[in-house]
């Protein structure tokens, strides 16, 4: 919409900018004759009216409840997300009830996901497992007309609004060109995710697996280590790994529970010896990054993801595209930036 597709009254205008009538005719119907300083003063005061009405608008709209599913896994990423987006609720006349599952539990998952439709939610956001029953109840919200935003991780073959969240292939690839060029001399790498029922963690092995492949034929990436995006059972299995595989030179934490395999790392006194890669900067990764046992991670603004899921919910309108967000490399010289 162009700054004078809907105008604000003509005497309005002229009594906020101190001309008169005539001017604003003048001036909103472009046939010149006034001063450049007069013209920017009444489109100023043109673009105030403007974003005042439409905030009493909003204002006097019905509060829409917004269900927010998320694991709970304890990572600092859905404690985050949770947290943005309750607090940005009250600009976007919004009504948000947050709703944590058990961790890659789809009947859980499921049993929320229509928990939100009981409740009268007219949308939701769901951080999406890929499975028969999340899929079945997904159908069941469209019959409803509640829309459907996926976040952090995607659900394709779903009717939903749209996708906010990095492309997490890119992101694995990533992750995979950081290996490549800071594991020293040939050897075999180790994987770590929370399960295949994240479409994310699937995206992001398959495009680190892909780079390594074309990029080091001298490393050779094991087969996965599932731990739920829990640290101790990370910690507990990357041990077993690294125990049982002495020719070991990098691993890559795909998912949560980050610190579980730094964790295992030191205790085994590799933290410089081992490339590890992982997700997001914060409280749980910073001191790992800053002693070294954490070389990168592939980080994502969950904040601006936050901000995009408002946009999206309270502009009412379907998401033309899917809403991936910028991937940022962070390592222990540039943390002091996030």
């Amino acid at each position: 919409m162009t700054l004078f597709e809907r105008r604000p009254k003509v005497v309005d205008i002229a009594t906020k900018a101190g001309v008169s009538t005539a001017t604003v005719d003048r001036i909103m119907n472009r046939r010149g004759g006034v001063h450049q300083r007069t013209v920017e003063r009444v489109e100023q005061v043109i673009r105030d009216i403007m974003a005042t009405d439409a905030t009493d608008v909003a204002a006097s709209l019905p509060a829409r409840r917004v269900g927010v599913v998320l694991a709970r896994d304890g990572s600092l990423v859905t404690q985050s997300l949770a947290q943005t987006l309750t607090d940005g609720r009250s600009a976007a006349v919004l009504e948000i009830d947050v709703i944590l599952f058990e961790p890659m539990n789809p009947a859980a998952l499921a049993a929320c996901l229509r928990e939100c439709s009981r409740r009268g939610c007219d949308s939701v956001v769901v951080q999406a497992l890929d499975h028969t029953l999340v899929r079945d109840v997904m159908a069941e919200l469209s019959a409803a007309d509640i829309s459907v935003i996926t976040v952090l991780t995607d659900l394709m073959g779903v009717d939903r609004l749209g996708y906010v969240g990095l492309d997490n292939r890119a992101a694995g690839r990533t992750a995979g060109q950081l290996m490549a060029r800071l594991a020293k001399g040939p050897g075999k790498l180790a994987i770590v995710w929370g399960g295949q029922l994240y479409r994310s963690h699937e995206e992001r092995e398959s495009g680190f697996r892909s780079v390594v492949r074309s990029e080091r034929t001298d490393l050779e990436c094991l087969e996965v280590v599932t731990g739920n995006d829990d640290p101790a059972i990370n910690r507990d299995r990357v041990a077993k790994v690294i125990s049982n595989t002495p020719e070991l030179v990098g691993i890559y934490c795909v998912g949560g529970g980050v610190s579980g395999v730094a964790e295992a790392i030191n205790d085994a006194g590799l933290g410089q010896a081992l490339v590890m890669i992982g997700h997001n900067c914060n409280a749980q990764t910073k001191p790992y990054l800053l002693s070294g046992t954490i070389d990168a991670v592939v980080h994502q603004d969950v904040r601006l993801i936050a901000q995009q899921v408002l946009t999206f919910l309270s502009s009412r309108k379907p998401v033309a595209n899917n809403a991936t967000i910028p991937i940022e490399i962070i390592m222990r010289e540039n943390m002091m930036h996030h």
